[in-house]
């Protein structure tokens, strides 16, 4: 199976906060997590505890969301 198609399989899947519990985490955060954390984590963070645990602001997060998405980045919606 393509790559590709893997990955949106896999994102299709409902996926929660493993450290606050939010639930129903999106494509774009999910993406993200893959981009800056490793394609392969199966324990994924919100906008927020990812900001938190990379250091960062939600808004430099929401900034790199839409420079991977305008340069194409299949991970984001």
């Amino acid at each position: 199976m393509n790559s590709h198609v893997t990955e949106a399989h896999d994102m299709a899947k409902r996926v929660d906060c493993f450290i606050c519990g939010r639930e129903n985490l999106s494509r774009n955060e999910i993406g993200l997590n893959k981009k800056l954390i490793g394609r392969n984590i199966e324990k994924l963070h919100c906008m927020q505890c990812l900001a938190d645990y990379l250091e960062l602001s939600t808004e430099d997060l929401a900034d790199r969301i839409q420079e991977f998405k305008d340069a194409g980045c299949v991970l984001f919606e």
